[in-house]
């Protein structure tokens, strides 16, 4: 069965106020307008006077929203009128003319018009080109997804003999509530395969396959690429779980640097007693059961509450993990000198204080 599917390159080439695409084919509210519209370029039905049949969409709105969507189906693509000519097309995605203008063009040309729900019939509208608009009245937070065009709407007529075959009537109407049942199911059986696809199943089905794979990933707290990397690896990072390498790897996952190591049992016994004073003196409180992890990443509070709650389900029981972040740069402070033949020897910025004095044979590079 013919099927248009309003997907992203769909959406960009429409004209939105007030919204913003989501992914493949989602449609989210700008927080800071107040108005929110959305006007696609024309659907082809490649032939005059073609037949639509159903459209469908999934909504997720507040309670305050209020949704319309209108139907233009034509088999004209010129426009012309006071202060325009030109394509239907142009008028409906140009940006300089008022989205109220184009509601209202929509409206006298005889547009079809629904007010909420999830799916329309199309039944009663005939013409090459089917133009849609979306509006949205109301303050609060939303959410679209799924929008297709079904050019034919059902299955199931030309089944029975052609006297029932009335277009639009009341037995074609009632037959279409089967019809749609029997598309969406045949839609969810040829998506298995994408939800079973680790590279493109939903955010959710990911955390659901992690905690087949008995790791925790729920609270929405991961970026998404982190969340199917760590999913993929998670049958590796299981085998590895309570060893170093398994730590590596996550941290090498969720910073995308690879991080520095100390086992404090280790570090004391390549140490020895005689050395063991000269070690920072977080290094000599620690236990032999501590680790200390050494990043170059900037540790926001945030991050490692990330690293920690995923750390905890692969670590050693009796572990504890420290965190530390190293700077990229050394800092002087008032009561620094520079010997004779003293350098620096990368490039950066510098600030020196009233009444310093430099020795002619320092160099600052």
């Amino acid at each position: 069965m013919p099927k248009y599917s309003i997907r992203k390159n769909r959406l960009k080439a429409g004209y939105m106020e007030g919204l913003r695409t989501e992914g493949e084919s989602g449609i989210v509210f700008e927080p800071k307008s107040h108005y929110h519209a959305l006007f696609l370029k024309a659907l082809d039905g490649a032939e005059t006077g073609a037949e639509w049949g159903r459209f469908s969409l999934t909504a997720r709105c507040s309670e305050d929203i209020v949704y319309s969507v209108h139907f233009l189906a034509t088999d004209l693509r010129d426009f012309s009128q006071a202060d325009f000519d030109g394509t239907l097309d142009e008028f409906f995605t140009s940006p300089e003319i008022p989205v109220p203008e184009k509601l209202s063009v929509l409206k006298n040309l005889g547009a079809k018009r629904t007010v909420g729900g999830d799916d329309c019939l199309l039944y009663d509208l005939s013409g090459r080109y089917l133009y849609i608009a979306l509006e949205v009245a109301g303050e609060g937070t939303g959410y679209f997804e799924g929008l297709n065009v079904d050019s034919i709407g059902d299955n199931f007529m030309n089944t029975f003999p052609e006297i029932y075959r009335q277009r639009g009537g009341f037995f074609h109407r009632f037959m279409s509530v089967f019809s749609s049942v029997y598309n969406d199911f045949e839609e969810e059986i040829a998506a298995l395969p994408e939800n079973l696809d680790l590279n493109t199943c939903s955010r959710e089905l990911l955390i659901a396959y992690g905690s087949w794979m008995g790791i925790d990933l729920s609270g929405d707290f991961l970026e998404e690429a982190h969340l199917r990397t760590l999913v993929k690896e998670a049958y590796q990072l299981n085998r590895m779980k309570g060893s170093r390498k398994a730590i590596e790897r996550i941290l090498e996952i969720l910073l995308e640097e690879k991080p520095t190591l100390i086992e404090h049992n280790r570090l004391r016994e390549r140490t020895g007693s005689a050395l063991q004073g000269s070690l920072p003196k977080g290094f000599r409180e620690r236990g032999n059961y501590d680790i200390t992890v050494l990043v170059k990443k900037c540790l926001t509070e945030e991050l490692r509450h990330k690293l920690f709650f995923v750390l905890d389900q692969f670590k050693p029981v009796r572990t504890v993990i420290h965190l530390v972040q190293l700077d990229d740069y050394v800092v002087m402070d008032s009561n620094s000198y520079l010997d004779l033949n003293a350098r620096i020897p990368e490039e950066r910025n510098a600030v020196l204080d009233e009444g310093t004095g430099l020795d002619g044979v320092i160099t600052l590079v």
